[in-house]
């Protein structure tokens, strides 16, 4: 039986040895990404892994309705209990870590930072009426909400995408089953988009699949600096020329060396692309929105 017991950090805690503890999870995480294979990037298709009728007890999903005309229902942790998973979501719950580099990057969790750009995207009319028959990657999407919020904004197209293959089969396949193909959903106002499912690594992810975005959401994904280079190869070689990037992450992340700031710095250095700061959260722990195009 798999159990979640992520443990988080105060901001105060993490900031009394944040250099201490940056250096030396950036240098365990560098190491052991280095002496591990990562996972080749493979499709899934949801109606292969989704055979049968489907019923889902509402007493283990939450709801995430950042608008009354959109509401998302998602898998909470009760649903997942006594799933089977693979040795590498099992080895991250044994360490209590929400990460083992190159095997699970945390996507069996919904972030604070996907309920804040989640909000956003609905903030304003000009905003929700930017997803109408466009093509979206929901890039690390995890529980897949903004992938879902996207399709029920009038996306004619939505990919998502997450590292470990467990993740998309026993969480984000559910979730857009639930909010998009259900019995009950039948006859109802969410679109009819084309949906296609991704799992493995970034780099695998960009060099064998020619798909093009006019819009990527991704959130939590610039925890780790080591990746930054894979990531913006990626924004470059997927987003349409039009194109729009959301971003949405934590000002710093403590004790693993990533954050706002140092991906700011790398797409400075990188020069392909501009970016601004769109939304801010200055309580408890900061977290931004940046708005990323091309030059």
């Amino acid at each position: 039986m798999f159990k979640f017991s992520f443990q988080v950090e105060s901001e105060e805690e993490s900031a009394l040895s944040k250099d201490e503890m940056t250096s030396q999870k950036s240098n365990e995480n560098e190491t052991r990404a280095e002496d591990t294979p990562v996972y080749p990037c493979e499709e899934l298709c949801v109606d292969t892994i989704l055979v049968g009728p489907r019923s889902i007890n509402p007493e283990v999903t939450c709801n995430f309705t950042p608008v009354p005309e959109c509401s998302i229902a998602y898998l909470n942790h009760l649903a997942l209990l006594e799933e089977t998973f693979t040795d590498d979501i099992v080895t991250a719950e044994l360490d209590h870590s929400d990460l083992v580099p190159n095997r699970y990057e945390g996507g069996l969790k919904v972030w604070e930072c996907t309920f804040d750009l989640g909000k956003f995207l609905v903030s304003s009319e000009d905003l929700k009426a930017l997803f109408q028959g466009k093509k979206v990657l929901d890039l690390g999407c995890g529980a897949g909400v903004l992938g879902i919020e996207a399709i029920q904004l009038g996306a004619s197209s939505v990919h998502f995408q997450d590292y470990n293959k467990d993740v998309l089969t026993k969480t984000t396949m559910i979730n857009y089953d639930l909010n998009c193909r259900s019995d009950d959903k039948n006859g109802s106002d969410v679109p009819v988009a084309a949906v296609k499912f991704f799992s493995g690594d970034w780099g695998s992810f960009t060099d064998n699949y020619d798909e093009k975005y006019d819009i990527i959401l991704t959130s939590e994904t610039i925890y780790s600096t080591q990746n930054y280079g894979k990531l913006l190869q990626l924004f470059d070689r997927k987003l349409e020329a039009d194109g729009i990037i959301y971003l949405a992450a934590k000002t710093y992340y403590f004790g693993v060396g990533g954050g706002v700031r140092l991906f700011e710095d790398a797409l400075a250095s990188d020069d392909r692309f501009q970016c601004e700061t769109v939304w801010k959260c200055d309580i408890g722990v900061k977290r931004e929105i940046l708005k990323i195009s091309r030059k």
